[in-house]
């Protein structure tokens, strides 16, 4: 094959590759970020609603603060450059994330020790330790919300 049908061939199939990659869609980053905040998110609701009651189930508390705690750990790995609102994709980060990346390490770094917290109370089974543990928790999460998410409406 001689240089020039090659180079018609390869001007062809570039643009082509490059309009496959974009219809595959934004960086998977966002929808494991989402998946991995809707896991811990339902599960620390679970907790608080447990919480709530005359006689919180033990064994539902310990497994959402198995959850959680696996979930805290990989915040920190979910907001990789471009991924924010530039990337012109619907997210609650704001750019604040990036800006002070080490504030926001800071913050997914409390929250782990807390969620971490939490797992080794909650597998106690002591309710009145694993209460305060929760708000720990609650607290650490309710820091990086009003930090680092949009506020919801």
């Amino acid at each position: 094959m001689n240089i020039f049908k090659l180079a018609a061939i390869s001007s062809l199939i570039l643009p082509a590759t490059a309009m496959v990659a974009l219809a595959a869609g934004p960086n998977p980053a966002f929808k494991a970020r989402h998946d991995n905040f809707e896991r811990m998110g339902k599960a620390t609701k679970s907790t608080f609603d447990e919480l709530k009651k005359p006689a919180p189930n033990v064994k539902l508390l310990q497994a959402n603060s198995n959850v959680i705690a696996a979930a805290a750990p990989k915040v920190k790995g979910f907001f990789p450059k471009g991924t924010g609102p530039e990337a012109g994709v619907k997210t609650e980060a704001l750019p604040v994330i990036w800006e002070r990346n080490a504030d926001f390490n800071a913050a997914a770094d409390k929250l782990v020790a807390a969620a971490n917290n939490f797992k080794a109370v909650a597998a106690t089974g002591d309710l009145a330790k694993i209460q305060p543990a929760a708000g720990a928790l609650g607290g650490s999460c309710k820091n990086c919300h009003d930090t680092f998410r949009k506020p919801r409406k």
